[in-house]
């Protein structure tokens, strides 16, 4: 499963649209490199590259709270 694939699949959740990040159907409008202000979704995307990348949890958690510290 490729990172857009595992993002896609991450915001096809129906919590997404329930709490309104995002419309139906777009979520399979995403692509990894679309410009993103959603910051759930920015940390989606971190999590994934961390997970992918092989990094441990805490450096993961640390780019997190990085992100969210802006």
């Amino acid at each position: 499963m490729t990172k857009e694939e595992m993002l896609r699949s991450y915001l096809e959740d129906d919590l997404f649209i329930e709490k309104n990040y995002l419309k139906l159907g777009d979520a399979q409008k995403y692509k990894w490199s679309t410009p993103i202000e959603n910051n759930l979704i920015q940390v989606i995307k971190t999590a994934i590259e961390g997970g992918l990348s092989n990094e441990s949890s805490n450096v993961i958690e640390r780019k997190i709270n990085t992100f969210l510290n802006k």
